[in-house]
């Protein structure tokens, strides 16, 4: 996970954005980056699609079915809970995001699975979005700039949109959110 914020230092802040970042707020951004991950490594561990969104589950019949898959491994919990409602391509208000974290609760305890609080649950979500939408936003751009494919380009202001709300939620990151929120466009 750590190398996906560093791809996002790369490729949105200085190869996109361009920002002109200075030694201490480098300094900053990778303390909050060791900070992040090391508080998603600490969440409970399970299987994980990594790509678990919209575009990837299809319906044949009655039944679901999952493509993409070949980046699946084990990662935090609420990982696939937070690719699919922190979405590129559909948007949930935080109502739905709340009442559908609690359905994952709620299933989660019917298969005897360990369930946290929902507050808690919500910590964890902003927790992973931030990481994942920071990262989403980096390969974006990598992937226009490196493959020559700008078809991505279009959901950067979503992802940062997702990174934007996760750090309202998240008060201990203050300092890398007012630098963040500097460059971010």
């Amino acid at each position: 996970m750590r190398w996906e914020l560093e791809h996002f230092h790369e490729w949105l802040l200085v190869e996109y954005v361009k920002a002109p970042l200075s030694e201490d707020e480098i300094v900053g951004l990778n303390s909050f980056y060791d900070e992040l991950t090391a508080k998603l490594v600490a969440l409970p561990k399970g299987f994980v699609h990594r790509d678990y969104q919209s575009r990837n589950l299809m319906l044949q019949g009655d039944r679901l079915r999952l493509i993409d898959f070949q980046d699946a491994l084990i990662g935090p919990y609420v990982y696939d809970l937070v690719a699919l409602l922190r979405d590129s391509y559909v948007s949930f208000d935080a109502a739905e995001v709340k009442a559908l974290a609690q359905h994952f609760i709620d299933e989660r305890a019917k298969h005897g699975m360990w369930c946290p609080e929902l507050s808690e649950l919500l910590h964890h979500f902003a927790l992973q979005a931030l990481q994942r939408k920071l990262k989403d936003a980096g390969r974006f751009v990598f992937i226009d700039r490196v493959r020559g494919n700008p078809k991505f380009l279009p959901n950067i202001p979503q992802s940062l949109k997702y990174v934007r709300e996760a750090l309202d939620q998240l008060p201990e990151f203050g300092p890398a959110r007012e630098i963040l929120l500097r460059y971010l466009p």
